[in-house]
């Protein structure tokens, strides 16, 4: 009976040991240059997202963004969640539903468990000048309730 009791013990240290989601995956450095700094990790505990961008210089003018990710669930409906924060002050947070039964709008809405979605895009430049530290978290969920992907990256204008 001490046995079972020690396993017991052992066991629940040896939980209180895992890290935390935000330790799984590694900070991934987008651009660095004396105008901006950009970096992103995934906050979902099983998977990393790949992200890149044409360059540093391009956000001023027309960026290009590429992001990839390997679905762990299909996506017949797909909601997005967006929160961002601007010197630490929530500024924004909007859910949106990106892919919906009826109303696929984006190429990817309909893909199936173990397909590599890529999404990419050009977007417009930056025309006016930012300023201070930019905290952006996505979290994508199915129909299910699924995680589907989940990113926080940050944006630092000097």
């Amino acid at each position: 009976m001490k046995y079972y009791g020690v396993v017991l013990i052992l066991s629940m240290l040896d939980l209180s040991l895992v890290d935390t989601q935000e330790d799984y995956w590694p900070v991934h450095t987008v651009c660095v240059s004396n105008k901006i700094q950009v970096t992103y990790r995934s906050c979902d505990p099983i998977q990393d997202v790949g992200f890149t961008l044409s360059s540093c210089s391009d956000i001023f003018t027309q960026p290009y963004v590429k992001a990839s990710f390997l679905l762990r669930q299909s996506v017949d409906e797909l909601y997005l969640s967006v929160e961002l924060f601007l010197n630490g002050i929530s500024t924004i947070n909007h859910d949106e539903p990106v892919c919906l039964p009826n109303f696929p709008r984006f190429t990817f809405c309909g893909n199936r468990r173990g397909e590599m979605i890529t999404i990419q895009s050009s977007l417009p430049g930056l025309k006016i000048p930012l300023k201070g530290h930019y905290n952006i978290k996505l979290r994508a969920i199915n129909q299910k309730g699924f995680q589907i992907f989940c990113v926080n990256a940050t944006a630092i204008f000097m």
